[in-house]
């Protein structure tokens, strides 16, 4: 394994205390408590973002929150879910609130303009650039929390987190972290750069009721039988489910949509780098669907290249370990700074070049 995960095991942190790490995800949200002074995990806690009934991604939540009221709802309706959370952490840890000292809580970027109480309205419309982009100390129920920073718009802190988790530096042989979740981001190293993107997958993977591997797998069964066409047409009378349920096509479009994002958004990297897919010595898989996923499904699919299964590593929830990270060795929040400020980002909108790698990765068939 070359991307060996920094998950923290120790601590540097003297002053007695839990420290809490969170991962706000689009869907769901995450969080863990640590004992400061040993580094020892206490309890772990997650449940879906309550924003997703407001809208499932990103760009409904930029437009309800374009009041303050509707910023405000949103606000409220995560931080409620936080307090919960805590609250049931600190049960499973046999410890209070009062025993909280401080904590890191990262996000995409929308995620954590919510979270402040920002307007995220200058992410919702061209030229698609953040008037802030985090790094920075705030505030959590009257405990400091710090917020890593965000590399851009769509590429959060999240991803400054998972890379950090995965030890993704510059330096290295050339390789691919991919975080696969409602909003995708992509990651590649090459002679001594860093690359990277984010596109937007969609609920398809992590919100349409199935989990999102077994919704791969599926498709894939169905494209080896037929049953699919490599254009995603089919007769839906088909399209059953090994619990009986029926996939309508709808489904099968929305994760074409989101293959397609993906594949185009991680071709586009490679191109930037210089680099043919058979050059990675590693693909990194981060975020629950991304570490469950079958690799056979996927490459038969072409959401992943068609490299050796032994060239890919799951990396878990990457982000949140990448947060404690932060959390029990406040010296890696200048790495952190440093990698948001030097990563080189590629952007895709109104590309036409991505425009057509999307359309030619619609197909369910394997990398080309």
């Amino acid at each position: 394994m070359l991307l060996a995960g920094r998950r923290p095991t120790a601590s540097v942190r003297t002053e007695s205390g839990i420290g809490f790490a969170v991962d706000l995800g689009s869907t769901t949200l995450a969080l863990a408590l640590y004992d400061l002074p040993t580094g020892a995990l206490l309890a772990e806690k997650g449940c879906r973002n309550p924003q997703t009934a407001v809208s499932p991604d990103v760009i409904g939540r930029i437009a309800a929150a374009a009041t303050p009221a509707g910023l405000a709802r949103l606000r409220q309706l995560v931080l409620n879910a936080l307090g919960s959370l805590l609250g049931e952490a600190c049960a499973a840890a046999r410890c209070t609130p009062a025993d909280l000292r401080d904590g890191v809580v990262t996000g995409n970027t929308v995620m954590l303009h919510l979270f402040a109480g920002r307007s995220p309205e200058a992410l919702g419309h061209a030229p698609f650039q953040a008037d802030w982009l985090a790094g920075e100390e705030a505030e959590l129920f009257g405990r400091p929390v710090w917020l890593p920073p965000c590399i851009g718009a769509f590429v959060g802190a999240d991803h400054v987190c998972a890379l950090l988790a995965a030890d993704f530096t510059p330096t290295g042989p050339a390789a691919l972290l991919c975080d696969l979740g409602t909003n995708a981001e992509v990651a590649v190293r090459a002679n001594g750069v860093l690359y990277t993107t984010s596109t937007a997958a969609g609920p398809a993977f992590e919100s349409t009721g199935v989990r999102g591997s077994d919704l791969l797998d599926a498709l894939a069964r169905f494209r080896a039988e037929g049953v699919i066409t490599a254009s995603g047409e089919s007769d839906s009378s088909h399209l059953v489910l090994a619990d009986g349920r029926r996939l309508r096509p709808a489904d099968v479009r929305a994760v074409q949509l989101a293959k397609a994002a993906v594949a185009a958004g991680t071709a586009a990297l490679l191109d930037a780098a210089g680099l043919a897919a058979t050059d990675l010595t590693e693909i990194a898989l981060a975020g629950g669907f991304g570490c469950a996923l079958n690799p056979a499904s996927a490459k038969a699919l072409g959401l992943l290249p068609d490299v050796p299964d032994a060239r890919l590593t799951p990396l878990g929830n990457a982000a949140l370990a990448g947060a404690a990270d932060l959390l029990l060795f406040p010296a890696h929040r200048t790495d952190a700074l440093t990698l948001a400020r030097t990563a080189k980002r590629v952007e895709l909108g109104g590309s036409d070049a991505f425009a057509k790698r999307f359309l030619g990765a619609m197909a369910f068939e394997p990398w080309r």
